[in-house]
């Protein structure tokens, strides 16, 4: 499930004062369709999950890093609702943003290396495994972007907790003499990482950890600021 469509929708209502309502609408038809024909349960732990669906409507039970940015624009649909926090499809909303996220962190807590993989399938008895044809990661962001998001949003310290535990992983088995490097596989401790950095390690994935940390942020994700998908942040537009 790619990220910038749909994480716009929500994000064009919020920037433009949630005056513009179309794109709210499209946003929450959206996540209808997302809880009613993606959403699954693995075995045996329940972890929740998108699936992704093909042509002719078969599901292929897997689930890519890229998707756990829904983790957060979930949870930041769920707290500008207008129908209120307490409404049944914000309380479903969040529940689904913290129930993805744990799964996303637990993509990573399960490998050798504490670091997730590119996707990884939902298969067999045992939740998922490392697929052979994508056991790499190169330094994505979407899974620390939700523990920011859920960490604003909530005040729950564990998102705090796992982001040190990513970047834990980060710093040991990434970091180059002059930067962080891709891994080939997060299932092989011993290897090094490869000669390539991709920039939106730096414009996402440590902004997100910085931010993550940082109690003095001016930031205002509800009131005063819109992230990009590039993790840039916009002013929202009050007249």
């Amino acid at each position: 499930m790619g990220d910038s469509a749909y994480e716009y929708m929500i994000k064009l209502w919020l920037q433009g004062g949630r005056k513009e309502e179309m794109y709210r609408k499209m946003w929450d038809k959206a996540m209808n369709g997302v809880h009613e024909q993606l959403l699954q349960k693995s075995t045996p732990n329940g972890l929740t999950y998108i699936a992704d669906r093909l042509n002719g409507g078969r599901l292929d039970h897997k689930m890519d890093h890229l998707a756990c940015f829904m983790g957060g624009s979930l949870a930041l649909g769920a707290y500008t609702d207008p129908s209120g926090i307490d409404s049944s499809r914000a309380k479903r909303d969040l529940k689904t943003a913290k129930a993805l996220t744990y799964t996303c962190y637990q993509m990573y807590a399960r490998t050798q290396t504490g670091i997730s993989p590119e996707f990884v399938q939902f298969r067999g008895g045992n939740d998922f495994k490392v697929p052979s044809s994508a056991p790499f990661y190169i330094l994505r962001p979407e899974v620390v972007e939700a523990f920011y998001y859920l960490s604003v949003l909530t005040g729950d310290p564990i998102y705090r907790e796992w982001g040190w535990e990513v970047f834990q992983s980060i710093e040991k088995y990434c970091k180059t003499e002059y930067g962080y490097g891709s891994l080939h596989d997060v299932n092989e401790p011993s290897m090094k990482p490869e000669d390539r950095m991709e920039s939106f390690f730096l414009a996402e994935t440590l902004k997100y950890l910085y931010l993550l940390f940082d109690p003095d942020s001016e930031i205002d994700i509800l009131n005063k600021h819109v992230f990009n998908t590039e993790a840039h942040p916009f002013k929202i537009f009050n007249n």
